[in-house]
């Protein structure tokens, strides 16, 4: 049973006096609102600059031979960097390009996009044979004032020694790697250089990329992370100061063994220290270094993040929801479109996936992240809410202000040289190598005709509400090629964001930004001596009440760093309220009424100590409590569903355990009862006074280990004036109608003692969920309501739900006299009892998968099934809904859970999620088949692969991949007779509140964004803050999807204050980071009083029960 339960804003800096400077001078459905957005412009706007006008004639042009090809080297289309900055200080951001097999060049900025190639005067490009470089970095590594240039050396190069040239301040440098102990001859990728120690000077991490089998085991991975040579590791090299560095890899922690292609650093959790996350390929982990601030790191990628991107390419580092903690972007392969996806991409191959997990990897799932910082040692991947999880072969991904908005924007490069991962003629390839046809010397000549498909790069506009708009056709940057690198800078000076990328097998580009009527301000960070260019320094800027904050870390994107500039972009503001920089050193300074569209230059030297928060702290409103006694850990039972039906969206033996809570002793005192696993007995914990509970077992549970209990209540059934337990059993691990679905009914003997009453029910043969009590007919004894959860082995065959009446503490099954309808009403999650039309009558409304909120009304017959207008169109994956007077108008509303926007699956009413279920290779099975709209066209979900394995004649009927990846839903699957055909389907996945404005109409507001991050499983509705409007906390998640699409997981549970708008209407306030860590698969969440004090409780799909307090401050 899912029981139920009736900005933060910156104003500015609390200044401390002393460290002030001053430069310049002084039935409709509505959706959440977007944020304010103060800009005059909110499109793109770029200009590409024509190679004449620029003089940049750098391109990064690879020769494929008989050495040098995809099969014997398949790193061969990576492609390289770029680097901008001031080389020689004269205010204009210069740019070096970096290629695989050809000369660097250096290009001196003269202004007005004209630009001058320096590099044989300046040493640095064409005297010696090129070199395979990746990465590419400028920083100040001798601290001169100067930026020097490292650059990265790995592929087929037989030197592999990276290079570092040193600026000698007359636009020329020295390559002195050697000297200052760079020259690191590993399989490098990209550099970044920041203080770890924060000992004043830069120390290096550097990102590298081991050969490694694309397609090794599990086993390899783990067994590689305690065998790997130095060599194959990252490294992280220590400044000693006097322009020496020392390889300190081991002695720090971050000796490893990942296919690493970026590395973000970055202060994540907020401690004055810089972390690393580590972006990897393939099954090889991702790292997330947090450092321990003693000269080591620890990796916790697995305990801050619940999954991450599998393909790892680039990311990025920065804030892109102005809250004040790091967020991480990180680029993935999948593409963007329904025959991308179908014609390049196999299965994902369920055995490999869970044996990686249960090897102790990581959830990894093919597709960006957007790892939004929860700021609580915790990231929520949002990349599907935000509208960013699929943008093609992606290597470069960079949040950036594109548009001067005061909102970073997301700029991702894009393109494969080959299409290497084009199944059709993959499997051609291996077909013409088996068969001897192409003998292993002249395999190279396969890669002529390798399929060639140039795709654009993408463009995200932030909209300040968690998601991002993509500019489909943005002006300069809507060509067709193969991007890597990309960096950001202002070369015209006028105060905005220009970028210059690296494409492969095509001129570079200078790409003027000419967004228009927008302001900016601009900082150049002057640090102290060790550190000129104040690298790993924190910056907020509040304008009009609004809050930014940056760090600077030009290191970013893919193989590439970016201007050493931070910029800001301020919209339509005039004025600066306070500007706050604090350095590395600890040391800060605060500026206020700052002039606007300028440069402003900070100096460290005029910094001083103080204890100001650069992220001020936010109340805490629940803090987790350990030492209760509630130690439970349900363990699930080992069940493979799929092994039943292959194309099932998601497990459905996982939605356990349940939960009850009630005073079962009679002491006054609420203690709780906790569904186990089939296996797993369920336990009782008795409250025994300060804050501890104990446990207490009971032989007629242990009896009953082997139901799945899905739900559970506390009542009396007898009318004695104790609790007794009803549990229902669930799952479907069993076939229809098993012994194993029967529900059972514990008769507590007044003590906390129970016995199994068998004579009580009848039988029950339906899995459930969930169960409610409630005395319908007004008789003075409790009945019960008993959901259908599913039908086993069948979905999504609609189950049946049944009304038991209470006969003088004996269940008598009245459904078809009382409800008829309820017989196979379909996937029921949840109910509620409620009089929805105030006629004093009781009525009942029904949520489920693939249903609407279904109303049953309560007249003098029973309850008949209504059909409200204002609930047409609200079919869904519902999971919860709780009834409470949220508007205080004296009738009941209601909070429903559903899916939320963060999931693969999308749903709206123009374009439905849907599902049919037949026997379509007519071989006496049911079939049962996704679909999803793209362009206004039904698609399967699943591939050719998967779904060859449900229906074998498909392999015959489409005999290509490319074939399969053009067809239709009703061209792979044929329906002639829709009679013999269960279609279903949803249209929303929106979770929501209704409001009752009486006489059956009903008003949906879609929840907060950040209540859409994952599936709510469960609802509290309660006045927390004693404002007199109700407050709403809403928590779960899905973990049990197939393993193509990522589970969802991003749910950390969520406070929501309610309060009455402008209008009188109910509105909500969200509440970020309120100190709730619901972040496991939690399926119920109730309120306990401990002591007087009120905690909640919530319980997790092979997890842990947790227990958090509410602070009353």
């Amino acid at each position: 049973m899912r029981k139920k339960f009736s900005l933060y804003n910156v104003k500015g800096f609390m200044l401390a006096l002393g460290i002030i400077t001053f430069i310049g001078c002084t039935s409709k459905k509505k959706e959440h609102k977007k944020a304010d957005i103060l800009v005059a412009q909110k499109t793109l706007k770029f200009e590409v600059k024509l190679k004449e006008q620029t003089q940049i004639t750098f391109a990064n042009t690879i020769t494929e031979s008989k050495n040098l090809n995809y099969f014997n080297f398949p790193y061969m289309y990576a492609g390289a960097g770029v680097a901008v900055g001031d080389i020689n200080n004269d205010g204009l951001p210069d740019v070096f390009f970096v290629g695989n097999g050809v000369n660097n060049k250096l290009y001196l900025n003269k202004g007005d996009f004209k630009f001058l190639d320096i590099s044989d005067s300046a040493n640095i490009g064409g005297k010696e044979k090129p070199r395979w470089s990746s990465g590419v970095t400028m920083a100040d590594v001798n601290a001169d004032g100067f930026l020097d240039i490292y650059v990265c050396v790995s592929g087929p190069s037989p030197d592999k020694r990276n290079l570092l040239y040193i600026n000698n301040g007359d636009e020329t440098f020295t390559q002195d790697a050697s000297k200052f102990g760079l020259d690191d001859a590993g399989y490098s990728n990209q550099a970044t250089f920041f203080d770890f120690d924060r000992d004043g000077d830069l120390d290096m991490f550097l990102a590298t990329y081991p050969p490694a089998e694309f397609q090794s085991s599990n086993a390899f991975y783990v067994e590689k992370q305690k065998s790997a040579s130095m060599q194959e590791s990252d490294q992280l090299y220590e400044n000693i100061g006097g322009n020496k560095f020392e390889n300190i890899t081991q002695k720090a922690g971050v000796f490893n063994f990942g296919l690493s292609l970026n590395a973000s650093v970055s202060d994540f959790n907020n401690d004055g220290w810089y972390d690393i996350y580590v972006s990897n390929d393939f099954n090889s982990p991702d790292f997330l270094y947090i450092n321990q601030k003693d000269g080591t790191f620890k990796d916790g990628v697995k305990e801050y993040t619940n999954h991450t991107s599998n393909f790892g390419m680039g990311s990025d580092a920065a804030d892109f929801n102005n809250d004040g903690w790091m967020d991480i972007m990180q680029a993935d392969m999948m593409s963007s479109s329904n025959f991308g996806k179908k014609r390049n991409m196999s299965s994902m191959r369920p055995e490999y996936f869970h044996e990686a997990v249960e090897l102790g990897l990581h959830h990894q799932y093919m597709r960006n992240s957007l790892q939004m910082n929860n700021g609580n040692s915790s990231f929520s991947d949002i990349a599907e809410l935000a509208g960013v999880s699929n943008t093609d072969w992606s290597w470069s991904t960079l949040f950036a202000d594109l548009n001067n908005d005061g909102w970073k924007d997301i700029f991702v490069t894009n393109g494969m040289r080959r299409s290497v991962n084009n199944k059709d003629y993959e499997l051609k390839i291996a077909k013409a190598i088996e068969s001897g046809q192409i003998a292993p010397s002249e395999r190279y000549l396969l890669t002529k005709n390798m399929p060639v498909e140039p795709v654009s790069n993408k463009v995200f506009v932030n909209n300040g509400d968690l998601t991002f708009s993509e500019d489909k056709d943005p002006q300069g940057l809507s060509y067709f090629g193969f991007t890597h690198g990309a960096a950001y800078a202002d070369l015209d000076l006028d105060g905005d964001l220009d970028m210059v990328i690296n494409n492969l097998d095509r001129m570079s580009m200078v790409i003027e930004n000419k967004i228009e009527d927008t302001h900016y301000l601009r900082v150049k960070l002057n640090g102290n001596h060790e550190n000129t260019y104040g690298i790993g320094a924190k910056v907020r800027l509040v304008a009009d009440g609004k809050s930014q904050y940056q760090e600077m870390m030009p290191s970013r994107g893919y193989l590439s760093s970016v201007e050493p500039i931070v910029h800001f972009g301020l919209g339509m503001v005039n004025e600066i309220d306070t500007l706050h920089i604090k350095w590395t050193s600890g040391k800060e300074q605060v500026y206020t009424n700052l002039k606007i569209n300028q440069l402003v230059e900070v100096s460290e030297v005029e910094s001083v100590k103080s204890d100001i928060a650069l992220v001020p702290k936010k109340r805490i409103f629940f803090k987790e409590k350990y030492d209760s006694g509630l130690e439970f850990q349900h363990v699930e039972n080992q069940f493979n569903d799929f092994d039943k039906q292959v194309l099932l969206p998601h497990q459905l033996s996982k939605f356990g355990p349940s939960l009850a809570i009630g005073d079962i002793n009679g002491d006054g005192l609420d203690d709780l009862y906790v569904g186990g696993a089939s296996g797993q007995e369920g336990k009782f914990f008795f409250q025994i006074g300060n804050g501890k509970f104990v446990e207490k077992g009971s032989k007629a549970l242990l009896n009953d280990k082997w139901h799945e209990d899905t739900g559970a209540t506390l009542f009396d059934v007898d009318g004695d004036g104790d609790l007794d337990l009803y549990v229902v059993s669930g799952g479907n691990e069993h076939e229809e109608n098993s012994p194993f679905y029967q529900d059972r009914l514990y008769v507590n003997d007044g003590s906390g003692t129970f016995r199994k009453d068998i004579e009580a029910l009848p039988v029950i043969g339906i899995s459930g969920m969930s169960i409610e009590p409630y005395d319908y007919d007004n008789d003075g004894d409790l009945d019960l309501f008993v959901g259908g959860r599913l039908v086993p082995w069948d979905y999504p065959k609609s189950a049946s739900s049944i009304i038991l009446k209470n006969d003088n503490g004996t269940f008598l099954d009245v459904s078809n006299i009382v409800a008829p309808e309820l017989q196979n009403i379909g996937l029921v999650t949840d109910m509620v009892w409620t009089d929805y039309n105030n006629d004093n009558r009781i009525d009942f409304i029904l949520v489920g998968e693939w249903m609407p909120l279904t109303i049953f009304e309560q007249g003098k017959d029973g309850f008949e099934k209504k059909q409200l207008k204002t609930l047409e169109n609200t079919e869904g994956w519902w999971y919860s809904i709780t009834a409470s007077d949220l508007d205080g108008d004296g009738d009941d509303d209601y909070v429903a859970g559903n899916l939320g926007l963060n999931y693969k699956y999308k749903a709206t009413e123009k374009s439905p999620f849907e599902v049919y279920y037949a026997d379509f290779d007519k071989n006496g099975s049911n079939d049962l088949a996704l679909g999803y709209y793209e362009n206004n066209t039904l698609y399967p979900v699943r591939g050719k692969q998967c779904s060859t394995e449900q229906i074998p004649t498909l392999k015959s009927k489409f005999k290509s991949y490319d074939a399969f990846a053009k067809a239709s839903f009703f061209e792979v699957y044929s329906i002639k007779n829709t009679e013999d055909v269960l279609h279903k389907k949803a249209n929303t996945f929106a979770s929501s509140f209704f409001v009752n404005n009486g006489k059956g109409f009903f008003e949906e507001h879609r929840l907060p964004n950040m209540a859409q991050l994952s599936s709510i499983n469960t609802i509290v509705i309660k006045d927390y803050n004693k404002d007199g409007v109700k407050d709403i906390i809403v928590a779960g998640n899905l973990f049990s999807s197939e393993v193509e699409t990522p589970r969802n997981d991003a749910g950390s549970g969520f406070y929501m204050q309610g309060f009455l708008n402008d209008s009188g209407d109910y509105a909500l306030n969200p509440i970020h980071n309120s100190g709730l860590k619901f972040n496991k698969d939690l399926k119920d969440l109730q309120p306990i009083l401990i002591e007087g004090r009120e905690f909640l409780v919530g319980v997790n799909n092979s997890g842990p029960l947790q227990i958090f307090e509410h602070l009353t401050q």
